[in-house]
């Protein structure tokens, strides 16, 4: 029984260290641009996407910026669903539901959609605002690709600041060494007693 009791750690120990790596099967494309080149970058990405082409999520950093892509969206006559912290608990679970049932394939959201939205039906998620940190970069892109997906999916992240670079860099070479992000392993290890 000792032995089962160590294969069940092992295999914890492999999960928890999977959850902290990007997923190879997923396409990650990082776009250098001006911040006035975000929303034009953004419109072509969306009109050049077939309709079978799956849901997109995409991802701001604020409530405001959803609520003005939301609009910016409006006028170019783009169905989407808006999704941010500032709405009542209800409305959330009614647009998270409506996403779910593919009412509409397109989401704009905060990093409130990285956790806990399951769903099969993402197939491209769009960093329209760059994640702060590498632990919302990896439940962003945690979105597509899941169990169940037609297609692995693709993750697009638009770079404007300088100091996002040096996030870049630490993800593109997690993924081409196949190991996980830095300072990830740390997240779901418990703090020694007495400190």
């Amino acid at each position: 029984t000792l032995a089962k009791f160590a294969d069940v750690d092992r295999f914890m120990n492999l999960s928890t260290q999977n959850l902290h790596r990007l997923p190879p099967h997923i396409q990650q494309k990082f776009v250098r641009l001006k911040g006035r080149d975000k929303l034009p970058e953004l419109l072509q990405l969306l009109k050049e996407r077939p309709s079978s082409g799956g849901a997109v999520l995409i991802f701001c950093n604020t409530a405001s910026t959803v609520n003005w892509l939301g609009y910016i969206l409006d006028d170019h006559k783009i169905k989407h669903l808006r999704l941010q912290g500032q709405m009542s608990a209800a409305a959330r679970a009614g647009i998270f539901a409506s996403f779910q049932k593919g009412d509409l394939s397109v989401l704009v959201c905060t990093d409130l959609a990285s956790r806990g939205l399951d769903t099969s039906s993402v197939q491209l998620v769009v960093n329209y605002d760059f994640p702060d940190t590498l632990q919302d970069y990896l439940h962003r892109a945690g979105r597509v690709g899941r169990v169940g997906s037609k297609a692995p999916g693709a993750v697009v992240s638009f770079v404007t600041h300088r100091w996002d670079v040096d996030l870049v860099r630490k993800i593109e070479t997690a993924a081409r060494k196949r190991t996980g992000l830095p300072g990830m392993d740390s997240i779901n290890k418990p703090s020694p007693k007495g400190g």
